[in-house]
């Protein structure tokens, strides 16, 4: 369990001891009995089993728990109810200042930016032909999965060119349509997609995906500054007051192969189905129930721990995203080239 979320309606994480608790508030409790009946006791873990805490709607933290988190080097997320991140504590963590100036000095360097810049994209599409491939090879008759893996294709080989910022996320933009033109085809359960949209998600499908976009931006943005980065500064993303550049960049080759392939995976077995869903009071979107919503963190952080599905070597979700990133400061400390992760038949 590297990361707690915590979803209970006015739950409060607390310490206790060498311990972090999740109490919540008994709403039937008589005013006659003592301070520790009222609550009631919903988890208890050691602060070494955790990585991260995810804060989910009106959920608290006190400042006992606060400190020991980032004392043990736990990072806190607060993640509104609709799935939006709001914001991350992370703790002091012992890194050198070099890592981050050879980060400016690429970022400064339009000829290395757009370097990376490129790889990033390629690979984002070069995993959503792996993926409509895969997808293809059980719908045969389906002639629209080979125009647009055809389509994307051609965007690669003009991608392997361009030399402008501006151009290159044009492309991107391109294959992200053409892409998501074809997805709905997949859905073959009680939840269907029809097109990508988002602020607020309009659909169930939607929802899903905006959840594990924010989940996975997160986990990245984490991993990077634990390992020496500025998650804010990044090569494609322009920077903007608490948009994580860096971890959005670096999500692009990992956007289709994992959060797509898992959302999928979810509606198709029909571990979700419409009736999972709400309308969110305040954007009039989508959005999972709570009970549902507990159940997706569930499988979420099981699907971390597994190995990642389209590699021919083992490693997990999780291991793979830390490669990365070690792949990433690498490269711009000089060491090797950066390479992104390919599924099998992305090459």
């Amino acid at each position: 369990m590297p990361t707690l979320y915590v979803t209970e309606p006015g739950a409060v994480v607390r310490r206790r001891a060498g311990s972090l608790i999740v109490t919540c508030e008994e709403s039937n409790s008589s005013s006659e009995k003592g301070e520790d009946d009222l609550k009631s006791l919903l988890l208890e873990v050691e602060p070494h089993r955790l990585e991260m805490i995810g804060l989910v709607g009106r959920v608290h933290m006190t400042a006992e728990a606060t400190r020991m988190c980032l004392d043990k080097g736990i990072a806190v997320s607060w993640i509104s109810r609709r799935g939006a991140l709001l914001g991350r504590l992370v703790p002091e963590l012992s890194r050198t200042a070099d890592l981050r100036l050879h980060q400016f000095r690429t970022i400064e360097n339009t000829a290395s930016a757009m370097e990376l810049g490129r790889c990033f994209i390629d690979a984002k599409l070069a995993n959503a032909v792996a993926l409509l491939s895969t997808i293809r090879s059980n719908r045969p008759r389906e002639p629209r999965f080979a125009e647009a893996i055809k389509h994307l294709g051609r965007l690669r080989e003009r991608i392997s060119i361009t030399t402008d910022r501006e151009v290159l996320l044009g492309f991107e933009g391109e294959g992200a349509a053409r892409y998501f033109s074809v997805l709905g085809l997949a859905f073959s359960g009680d939840i269907e997609f029809e097109t990508r949209r988002r602020r607020p998600p309009p659909d169930p499908a939607n929802a899903l995906l905006s959840l594990g976009y924010v989940l996975l931006t997160n986990l990245i943005a984490n991993i990077l500054e634990a390992r020496g980065f500025d998650p804010y500064l990044g090569v494609l993303h322009t920077p903007r007051s608490g948009r994580p550049s860096l971890a959005l960049d670096m999500m692009e080759e990992f956007r289709h192969p994992l959060v797509d392939r898992f959302v999928l995976r979810l509606c198709n077995r029909r571990q979700f189905r419409p009736d999972c869903f709400e309308t969110d009071p305040k954007t009039s979107g989508i959005r999972l129930k709570r009970d549902s919503l507990k159940r997706f963190f569930r499988e979420w952080e099981a699907m971390l721990d597994t190995r990642m599905a389209g590699l021919d070597e083992s490693v997990t979700v999780e291991q793979g995203l830390r490669r990365q990133i070690d792949r990433l400061a690498a490269h711009i400390r000089g060491h090797e080239p950066y390479r992104a992760l390919l599924l099998r038949g992305a090459e």
